[in-house]
Parts: C-alpha cells; structure tokens; sequence
C-alpha cells in the first residue's frame, strides 16, 4: 500500500532567480585566452566554483545572434524552431524581412518605428521562458535584456513580463506595444533612462588598463582593424566624446562600456521588478552583445576585443556579486554560454599565408541573373534574394518559361561549384538526402527550414565567409559550420550545481532540456535536445 507524503515534500524545490547569460561571438578559447587578466570574481569564479562543459557545440548552421539565442533557449535547431538568420527572405511577406520585426506593433519610449516594431511571433516554438510561465500559472516573471533587440526578444519567449532593448536615436531602453507594457515604459525605466547612463559613459576616452600588458593581442593589428561595422579610425585610446558627437548613441555598442550600461540596466531590472523574491522562480534573459560588436569591426587579434572582455570579466564580477548578497549562491541558478563563435580576419590569414577567404556574396545575385540570362537565352527575375548562402528562386518568373526548375536549379549549382571558395552547392532537397557521413550535412539539414529556407544553399571552404560588404579587408565575422564558429563555453554556477568540468559532447540545444529537468517543468515545445545528467548530479 502506498502512503502519501506530505505537500510541503511532494513540491520540487526550485532556485528563487535563473540568470541566462549570452555572450555575443564569445569563442571557446577567450574562457581561457584572457584568464591571467581576469579578476578571481568573474568568468574565473563560474570556473573555480562552477560547473563547465568544455565540449559544447552548435549542431546547425548557420551560426548567427537570432538562430543562436533561439536555440538556447528552445532546445530547437532551425529547422524546427524556424529562426533560420538574423534575416532572410520571407515567401509569406514576398520580400527580405529582419527576424523580429513586426509592424502590427508599435515602439514603446522612442518614436523610432524601425527599433520599436518587434516581437519574437516569428519564434514556431516555446521557450524554457515560456514554459517557466506555462508552469505555474504565470507566477514566475520573464525579463529579458539586451542592446540587440532580436537577443533580448527571442529567449524572453512569447509571454514574458517585459522585454528591453536599446535605441540608438534616443539613448534610452525600449521596448514594444506587444508587451505588457503597451502604454508606456515602466517609472523605473523612464528614472533609469534620465540618468543618461549612455552620455556620460561615451563622455571619456575609450582606453586600455595601464597596468596591464594586453599581450595576448597581436602587434600591428591596426591594419586589420577595418571592418565596416563601425566607424572607427586609427587605434586605442579613440575618442569617444567627439565620436559620440558625430555618430550619436550607437557608439556605445562597440565598447567595453556598452557591457557595463547593460549590467547597470539588468540589476535595475532585478530590483524594480522585485525578481527573485517569492515562492516562485523568476528568469532574467541577459545576453551582452559589445562583443560582437567589438570582435566584429577589429578581430578577434586586436587589443581592443581583448579589453572588451577584460572588462566584461568585471561586470560579470558585479552581478555575481550582487546576486550572491541578494539571494545567496545556493539560490540562484546562473548559466552562460554564447550565441556563436567567430572567425579569423580572412585578410590576415593570407598575410600569413594560411589559406582564408572572402566570397563575394553581395555580387553573387547579379551575376547569377546574368548567368542564367546566358544559358537561357532570355532576360528575367530568376532570382528573389541571396542572403546567409541561400538563394530563393524567383517560381513564377521560372513557370513563365516553361523550364525544368530541376535543370535551372543544377545549372546554378554547377555555377557556384566553379567559384573559388565554394566547398560545394546543393538544392535543399538533394541535401535532405545526403548521407550522414557527408560532411555537415547533418548540420545543414537541421538549420533548413521547410517554409522558410531557400532553394539553393552553398558552403565555403573553411577559413572563408561571405560578408563582402563588411568585412573584406578587416574585422572578423561568423556563420560557418566550422569549430570556430560553433565551438563555445558553457558554463554553470549556483543552485545544485557542483564544481566540475566534464569533456562529454554537448549540443546547444542540451541547455533548454537540462533546466526543463532541473526545475522539474515541460520542455519546450521543440526541443530535440537532451538533458545534461552531469551539470546537476550530485
């Protein structure tokens, strides 16, 4: 005969706050290639009190900020999830969109359409965020922040409490009329904005610390710092006061400081919304994105990404810090991972005499159209987009001309097959088949989406990307199947974790399933990821 336990025994404990933070374009090797600078109470406390995974990898491609976020938090892969890029072109909307826009909505705190219109309905699948709310009858509250608007919507999921993200016209953090708060930004946040925290931190130079010797970066690497991402000149100290009066707010995205303003806005956030302060489990989506930006306009070699995660080591210091005074370690649940890895400057590469390249992927429309006009013998819009190394034909255009699609498609293979840096070119329906053993073609398969993917797809060779526009004679960028930009940190701190390190293979969408367990609630809706047994074993 079975006998009953008491109620208070019968409810799973769970952690009074989950922290998710995201480090944007953080590589594996920065855990490890920054340590003797960074201070015993940042990513060194994660490790020395922690629990990390040293094998996490993103099993799909590509590897961008949305489908990275997405699958962090969905425990889905695009193919299931449907966040396929940061953007691409829509067949439902007939043209090229941004992941998270959505004009049904209007811009709360700014009245700039372009950074206000956002929501995650794009998003096919729930969040662990999502599934938090679902648990327990929207007890727990969901917020999420970031600068970048796509990774502080995604993984706050469809019904979280509120959602912010930073306007570069105005300064201020935003958020849109699809959250709860419709009518207005909270008091907290409008107090927080008048501070004109961004203002003042733009108002000094950007500068190294003199008691350091940024030795891990590499001599002569001015040359190399010209990604088009930003409008930097010269090498460190830059002058942000007079940058910041020439190009506005948006500067603070590319420096250390950008970093500390998110921090500064994500405990704010903690105290005015009361996280973490009931019976129930509250989740705080943080994701930092100076890093990206950073790595993306100087590489990943120059002393400028080196500082920037230098101090980024202090601000996660900060927060651990004031977590741990709030709630106490054993309270909260802390994990920290990234969206993606990055790449070496293709530029440099060569200099060294390493093979690297950069496909010219803007021209590539152009010239297929011209290309096509050749083979067959007439003019036409063959083609409706080439963007994330997709190409979306143009059917009715191709129906017209009473073609075989089959001849055209393989025409415009055999095409990129002859370009140089194309590893190979395929339609979505042949890679579908492709065996296992083919290289990435599992990877592939699970970042194609059935609606939404194009037509034809084509991979680099290692070493090359296809960002002509930004990066072709500097900075560095991501997107590949390859170790650099798959390869990330995982790492785990606080509520039932014990310090550990394990080299088991991991995939991205493990973390979702692994705090579904953890705090004993559904998975996500699309999760094909599993549960990561070591991180909570005691």
């Amino acid at each position: 005969m079975s006998r009953m336990l008491p109620a208070q025994q019968t409810q799973p404990a769970q952690p009074k706050l989950i922290v998710g933070i995201v480090v944007d374009q953080m590589r594996y090797d920065f855990l490890y290639r920054y340590q003797a600078k960074y201070s015993p109470g940042g990513f060194k406390r994660l490790l020395s009190e922690g629990f990390t995974c040293e094998d996490v990898r993103y099993n799909y491609v590509p590897t961008y900020t949305a489908p990275g976020h997405s699958a962090i938090y969905s425990g889905a892969t695009p193919s299931v999830n449907g966040i396929i890029g940061n953007d691409w072109w829509d067949p439902e909307w007939g043209e090229h969109r941004y992941v998270t826009t959505d004009k049904r909505y209007r811009p709360v705190g700014t009245n700039n359409n372009k950074a206000g219109q956002h929501s995650p309905s794009v998003l096919l699948s729930t969040t662990i965020t999502d599934e938090l709310r679902l648990s327990n009858n929207f007890q727990s509250k969901v917020v999420g922040v970031c600068l970048k608007d796509r990774a502080s919507i995604l993984p706050a999921g469809h019904i979280p409490n509120a959602c912010y993200w930073f306007d570069d016209s105005t300064g201020n953090w935003i958020t849109s009329s699809y959250y709860p708060d419709s009518l207005g930004l909270p008091e907290w946040v409008q107090s927080f904005n008048a501070r004109r925290l961004p203002a003042k931190y733009l108002s000094q130079p950007w500068a190294t610390d003199s008691s350091l010797q940024y030795n891990e970066s590499f001599a002569g690497w001015d040359r190399y710092n010209k990604g088009k991402y930003g409008k930097f000149s010269g090498s460190m100290p830059y002058n942000l006061p007079e940058m910041y009066k020439t190009q506005g707010f948006g500067v603070i995205r590319f420096t250390p400081m950008g970093s500390t303003l998110t921090t500064d806005f994500a405990i704010e956030a903690i105290e005015k919304m009361g996280l973490g302060l009931d019976a129930y489990p509250d989740f705080l989506c943080l994701s930092y994105s100076s890093t990206d930006y950073c790595a993306h306009q100087f590489g990943i070699h120059g002393e400028e990404t080196e500082d920037v995660y230098i101090k980024l080591d202090r601000d996660l210091a900060r927060i651990l810090d004031f977590l741990d005074k709030k709630f106490g370690k054993n309270n909260v649940l802390v994990f920290l991972t990234a969206d993606h890895g990055g790449g070496e400057t293709p530029v440099h590469m060569n200099d060294l005499r390493i093979p690297a390249g950069v496909f010219e992927e803007s021209k590539l429309e152009a010239n297929l159209e011209n290309f096509l006009a050749v083979q067959l013998g007439s003019t036409g819009d063959f083609i409706h987009d080439v963007s994330n190394q997709q190409i979306w034909l143009n059917w009715e255009a191709i129906a017209d001309l009473d073609l075989n699609p089959e001849d055209l498609a393989h025409n415009i293979i055999e095409y990129l097959r002859a370009q140089k840096g194309v590893y190979d070119a395929f339609t979505r329906d042949e890679v579908m088949s492709y065996p296992i053993e083919f290289p990435y073609a599992s990877e592939t398969r699970r970042g194609l989406h059935p609606r939404r993917s194009g037509d034809v797809l084509f991979q680099l060779d290692p070493g090359w990307h296809s960002d002509d526009n930004l990066f072709k004679l500097g900075g560095a960028t991501h997107g590949s199947p390859y170790a650099y930009d798959t390869h990330v940190p995982l790492l785990w701190y606080g509520w039932k974790v014990p310090h550990g390190v394990s080299y088991t293979p991991w995939n991205i969408t493990d973390i979702a399933p692994t705090l579904s367990a953890m705090l004993r609630i559904a998975r996500p809706s699309g999760t094909t990821g599993v549960v990561m047994e070591e991180v909570f074993k005691q």
